[in-house]
């Protein structure tokens, strides 16, 4: 008889406050806050698809970023360069995918980490590449998987029974109801009661919860919007509010002197407030904006700072960062490094792209008329397809996601689509608003206007507006003059 799947689960032990219905604290071990610290790995495209999925039937905002993946969602293949471009932005990839399939609770089994496809011919072709939808340059099909031995994949070597993902090390912690992380000690658990007015412990109860895949993707939603997630999550079991409800207004930042200029845009803006209504760009500012959707949590935050507040990231990140005595080495901040077929010819310089690895290829002597891929100097050096271009390509600017040659219409909320398909009438009677009160004002974006509109995405509903403001000229408004008949003097009215 087959075995019945079991979901896997982590232990939770939370403190309640039974009188107010209020997680106080929450002891658990390293599997659970290692899931809690994977957050912070999710792609932000991830983590939309992930609540949406998660969510069914009900809208999940995240800031403008639901409106831009549902924009990847809608548009027709026709308009992507290929198969891949669409599917690398609704299933974005990381370095650390490997990481994934060591948490106890996997929120994110990414399809295709780390596989390598090459075409039925590859024997003559020596072609191949990290998509199976990939076109080789004899025009056929890359879908045949070639494999790479162990050896020779990149191994973690914290790797054992002992260690967590993130801590090395077996721990048990603390975790208060937003999401701040510490080791367990009597002392600092008395310093905690103590300052949460709970001296009295014979008045808390204790739950022991067994969590599983449906709690944890509550608690994803939780922490963007909620200053309790684990009383919501867990209590109250409440569902997530739009992330633009609860974020403080930004405060921009400031262009360096000689910053490079990115990229131009024609601003279509409502005269009576400047607000931006929309934007007409090229292909290079939407491929700009595609990628935002592959940049992790933990990069987008670094990148702000403290500019912020967010439900309980800003918890959770310092947490992380605090641990830095049994914590494992990471990756630097205030960069983000995404695999080598992310590159675009206009990259936001925060944003950058690993170097690909030289594979080799060699005959598999265990499998008849069979390949592996090994990083070991053999006698043929293999030619990676670029998925964004089905054919070979050296530039080192990279190929864009979407159509070369084609205009687009992006809206405040960041809802993208190809200009053909959306007429410049249709647009303005949308809006319903006469043609005199709108302006269109030609402005230049560097790199601080794009670190201002990935911040912008992620906290309101009207990213255009929150980081192009300080780029609209406000024209002064025109004055009349009237005769006032008591003064005998001409009075002037704006």
């Amino acid at each position: 008889m087959a075995q019945s799947f079991k979901e896997p689960k982590v232990s939770l032990r939370l403190i309640v406050d039974e009188e107010k219905n209020k997680v106080v604290l929450a002891e658990a071990g390293n599997d659970f806050v290692d899931v809690l610290f994977s957050f912070l790995m999710l792609p932000i495209g991830t983590i939309v698809r992930l609540l949406e999925n998660h969510r069914k039937s009900e809208t999940v905002t995240v800031g403008c970023f639901s409106n831009l993946y549902k924009s990847v969602v809608d548009m027709d293949m026709d308009n992507f360069e290929t198969a891949a471009c669409k599917e690398m932005l609704l299933y974005p990839r990381g370095l650390k995918d490997e990481l994934w399939k060591r948490f106890k609770i996997n929120i994110n089994p990414t399809v295709g980490v780390n596989k390598f496809y090459t075409c039925p011919n590859f024997a003559s072709c020596n072609m191949c590449s990290n998509f199976s939808s990939s076109k080789c340059k004899c025009g056929r099909l890359m879908n045949k998987e070639i494999l790479i031995p162990e050896a020779d994949k990149v191994a973690d070597n914290m790797k054992n029974d002992v260690d967590g993902v993130f801590i090395r090390g077996r721990y048990s912690f603390i975790i208060t109801d937003d999401l701040k992380v510490s080791v367990d000690s009597t002392g600092l658990v008395l310093k905690t009661l103590g300052s949460l007015g709970y001296a009295d412990v014979s008045k808390l109860g204790e739950r022991l919860l067994d969590i599983g895949l449906g709690e944890v993707l509550t608690l994803l939603e939780c922490i963007f919007s909620s200053n309790t997630p684990l009383t919501d999550t867990f209590l109250k079991k409440q569902r997530l509010h739009d992330v633009s409800q609860i974020s403080k207004q930004l405060s921009p930042r400031v262009k360096e002197k000689d910053e490079a200029v990115l990229l131009s845009l024609d601003v279509i803006v409502k005269k009576e407030d400047m607000k931006v209504l929309y934007v007409e760009c090229c292909e290079d500012f939407v491929d700009l904006l595609f990628t935002f959707l592959a940049v992790p949590l933990e990069s987008i935050w670094d990148f702000t700072g403290n500019n912020i507040t967010l439900g309980c990231i800003g918890n959770l990140h310092r947490s992380l960062s605090d641990l830095s005595v049994i914590k494992k080495t990471r990756v630097s901040s205030f960069s983000c490094t995404l695999p080598c077929y992310y590159r675009c010819r206009k990259q936001f310089p925060m944003i950058t792209t690993q170097e690909p690895r030289v594979y080799y290829r060699f005959s598999n002597s265990n499998v008849r008329h069979s390949y592996c891929l090994t990083t070991k100097h053999t006698t043929r050096r293999m030619t990676f397809v670029d998925p964004k271009s089905d054919y070979c390509d050296r530039s080192k600017d990279g190929k864009g996601f979407v159509k070369r040659g084609t205009k687009f219409i992006v809206s405040d909320d960041l809802i993208v689509t190809p200009k053909i398909s959306s007429s410049t009438f249709s647009m303005l009677k949308k809006f319903q608003i006469l043609t005199d009160d709108l302006e269109v004002q030609a402005i230049t974006i560097s790199n601080a206007e794009a670190l201002n509109l990935l911040t912008a995405s992620l906290v309101t509903s009207s990213a255009l507006s929150s980081a192009f403001g300080n780029l609209i000229v406000k024209k002064p408004k025109e004055e009349t003059v009237s005769w006032n008949p008591v003064s005998k003097k001409p009075k002037v009215e704006t």
